[in-house]
């Protein structure tokens, strides 16, 4: 049984609100039954009956939804096909139709005066394709079937790891690099098999590992060529029949390489507001804050002669400036003004000396699905807000029309996730359509490495300029004691 569909709605009775599990919400929205039906575990006259009578025991801080897993591994164990009825029935068993029903007892009370207030039919005329409508994920099937075909899991030791996208029929296939750069590691197909695999090339700005697949003969997946606009309705594929998350476009295809932008190095104090500037509520390892030595407690109130207002200010006017540019940072500790000239860092350098996740700046970023640890710095990425669990990046992702317009490559924050589009994917699968099997670089790539170059060499002519500036010094001193 497809409990996917089931355990979200479940869980959406558990959690509507004060008073809708109790028996009187009960009884007024729908009237139900809840009826025990002597230790076996089937839906006899209502299809509802055993779910709510399954929540109402696990209410209330005995248990939560646990009996709920007990409650689908009995159907099927005890139901392992449709044609089986419930003892003395005389009506085959239908998951479909109990889901369907299930489905429709939850819905509005518009057109369904026994519903339960929420779920489909709640709100009016909502597409049977809409994120928002439960059944949505067994809609997508039609169009999800090919680029299935295309998904393999990559495993580790039997865990996965991510999803992998097929690219040729001969089994070169892309995933996240990070998952399998270190370790041996196997893909498993959507029938079963498991067979081995390798990495043969890698494109670390966009954290891709191209890797070989032991078997030929397979369906690669052919991305878009288009750009994917705004408010695009997207699903996220992997080996199944339904697809592991639905979402919209909610930012289009940008640079995420924070090596571009101005990083000062300190993480702000949101609990308590100063009345002018931002409270700086710790210190960053390796960032320009703490090469000059500000400090937890130092309220920031200028920047260039600017006044701060707010931490959303000064976030956006530092990350506007280029790392390395000299800035002045007005501050006021123990009720004194300093100012402190200071080169600004970026993002990425910090993270990789300190290893600090920026993401701990963000408190709400954590909530929600578990988080990819390699998130960034991608030269050109479109933003959704797939609900996309960590394991599942790599897979392809499709519009309502079953094309494939891009990679899923990371699930970054809460209401973030990244994928690389089709039309950068085909560019850097210029050399595997020849042949080759190799990555290629896109002007993205070589935009972000050759900035990198630029801010190693300006750093290279600081340093030699200040090696000049010690070295006359030296000889004027060495000259002053000649002379006596």
């Amino acid at each position: 049984m497809n409990t996917r569909i089931f355990i979200p709605a479940a869980l959406a009775i558990a959690t509507t609100g004060v008073g809708l599990l109790s028996f009187s919400r009960l009884a007024e929205a729908s009237q139900i039954r809840l009826a025990v039906t002597n230790d076996r575990h089937f839906v006899q006259n209502n299809p509802m009956e055993e779910l709510l009578r399954r929540l109402m025991e696990n209410h209330g801080g005995r248990g939560g939804l646990g009996g709920m897993d007990e409650f689908f591994k009995k159907l099927d164990e005890d139901k392992p096909n449709d044609e089986d009825g419930p003892p003395d029935s005389g009506e085959p068993f239908n998951r479909q139709k109990l889901m369907e029903e299930m489905m429709r007892r939850m819905g509005g009370r518009g057109n369904n005066p026994d519903g339960l207030g929420f779920g489909p039919g709640s709100r009016e005329e909502i597409p049977r394709t809409s994120k928002h409508h439960l059944s949505a994920m067994a809609e997508w099937r039609p169009m999800v079937a090919q680029a299935r075909k295309s998904t393999v899991r990559v495993l580790k030791k039997d865990r996965q790891v991510s999803l992998a996208t097929i690219v040729s029929a001969d089994g070169y296939a892309l995933t996240k690099a990070s998952e399998v750069s270190k370790g041996e590691f196997e893909v498993e197909f959507g029938d079963g098999r498991i067979v081995a695999a390798k990495v043969v090339d890698e494109m670390k700005a966009y954290d891709l590992a191209l890797i070989k697949v032991e078997a030929t003969g397979l369906v690669a997946a052919k991305f878009a060529n288009t750009e994917t606009p705004v408010g695009t309705l997207i699903a996220a594929v992997s080996t199944g029949e339904d697809p592991t998350g639905l979402g919209v476009i909610s930012v289009a295809a940008r640079s995420l390489d924070e090596r571009s932008k101005g990083f000062l190095g300190i993480q702000m104090s949101r609990d308590e507001a100063p009345e002018k500037g931002v409270l700086i509520g710790k210190i960053i390892s390796g960032g320009a804050a703490e090469r000059v030595g500000m400090q937890a407690g130092d309220i920031i109130i200028e920047v260039n002669g600017q006044s701060i207002n707010s931490p959303g200010q000064l976030l956006k006017l530092v990350a506007g400036l280029k790392p390395e540019q000299k800035v002045s940072v007005q501050i006021v500790r123990e009720k004194e003004r300093k100012t402190l000239e200071l080169s600004l860092g970026n993002r990425a350098q910090v993270a990789e000396q300190s290893g600090f996740d920026m993401r701990q700046l963000d408190q709400t970023a954590q909530m929600g699905s578990s988080l990819s640890r390699n998130a960034s710095g991608y030269p050109n990425a479109v933003q959704s807000d797939l609900a996309l669990q960590a394991e599942d990046a790599g897979g392809p992702v499709i519009d309502v029309s079953g094309n494939v317009v891009g990679l899923n490559i990371a699930r970054a924050e809460r209401v973030s996730t990244y994928m690389i589009p089709g039309k950068i994917v085909n560019a850097l699968l210029t050399d595997v359509q020849t042949g080759k099997f190799a990555l290629s670089k896109d002007v993205d790539t070589l935009n972000s490495e050759l900035r990198e170059i630029n801010s190693t060499l300006l750093k290279a002519q600081e340093a030699m300029k200040k090696a000049e500036e010690e070295r006359d010094a030296a000889m004027k001193a060495l000259e002053k004691i000649q002379k006596k």
